[in-house]
């Protein structure tokens, strides 16, 4: 399973991500290395869309002033017409609120976000990358059933990793599964500048905020063996220091009957252990994942997070 780490409360990068913006739970951050043409070319085509949509925009608005009586209402002597409320009208209305719903923020979007970013940071060779679910997104996971959604969010997060997705151009659209936070690049961009977060933090990693804070899900870094035993001997010792010894017995037992054939063999690792450790920790009266969690956060902190400078100038 991949890594997974609280972020430090101390560290720059815990500060940048809940005080950038609190309303996002989730990031995905990739580092872009391709081919800065690319990227050029990329933006060259956000920039043809999105001069399409301000050109739709400027139509129907100028349209709807004759349209919607406006001209009427404002410039009686022109001899407007108030319009009739008809089929015609009402099509009108549904047709121009679904255009300027999808295609104001849209716009918006690219002058704010990718037209700023693009203006302070021009095309770096290496690209720090900022994605956060859109808002369709977010409106599946809350419509899924509670019983299927850590399956829909595990499913939703192993796409976003997958570096054949990431590779996939965005363009800002609502149904996209993630958006681009361009704001939230160049501000990790300026960070870098300046020494105060290295762009290296931000390599392919999920960071996911909880109750306690945010924690860093390291993608295609394996916990290594060393901070497995390291972290199932600190559970030991804190179950040791509780009187609940033969909670981490029982644990132990359950592992190795339901991991490993008699001949020492693995067998493959099925959801029922987890169940069956939780209701152990449960019948004993044990907090399993506050304890869990205050073991995770007394661990050494990951390389991840080392890799910035006091240098704040």
């Amino acid at each position: 399973m991949p890594a997974a780490q609280r972020v430090p409360e101390n560290s720059p990068v815990f500060s940048f991500l809940s005080e950038y913006d609190a309303k996002v739970e989730i990031y995905v951050t990739h580092i872009d290395s391709a081919n800065v043409s690319t990227r050029r070319a990329h933006f060259l085509k956000l920039l043809g869309m999105n001069v399409i949509w301000s050109f739709l925009l400027i139509r129907r608005a100028h349209g709807g002033l004759s349209r919607y009586g406006v001209w009427s209402a404002l410039v009686s002597e022109w001899g407007a017409v108030a319009p009739n409320l008809d089929k015609a009208l009402l099509g009108n209305i549904v047709m121009d609120l679904f255009i300027f719903l999808i295609l104001v923020p849209i716009v918006r979007g690219f002058l704010g976000g990718v037209v700023m970013m693009r203006f302070r940071h021009g095309f770096p060779q290496q690209e720090i990358i900022f994605r956060k679910p859109s808002q369709s997104t977010i409106a599946n996971i809350v419509s899924e059933a509670p019983e299927k959604r850590d399956a829909y969010m595990n499913e939703l997060l192993r796409r976003a990793v997958d570096p054949e997705e990431m590779k996939q151009a965005a363009f800002g659209m609502p149904w996209e599964e993630w958006s681009y936070d361009y704001k939230a690049m160049a501000a990790a961009c300026e960070l870098d500048k300046k020494g105060v977060i290295s762009a290296k933090t931000w390599e392919i990693c999920v960071w996911m905020k909880m109750e306690d804070g945010w924690t860093a899900i390291e993608q295609g870094k394996e916990m290594d063996i060393q901070s497995q035993v390291g972290m199932m001997e600190n559970l030991r010792t804190r179950l040791r220091e509780m009187g609940k010894s033969h909670v981490f017995n029982q644990m132990m037992e359950v592992i190795q009957v339901k991991t490993m054939t008699k001949d020492g063999a693995p067998l493959p690792v099925t959801g029922d252990v987890d169940v069956i450790v939780a209701d152990i920790f449960r019948r004993n009266d044990v907090d399993f994942e506050k304890l869990t969690k205050e073991i995770a956060r007394d661990a050494t902190p990951s390389a991840r997070f080392t890799n910035v400078s006091k240098k704040t100038d």
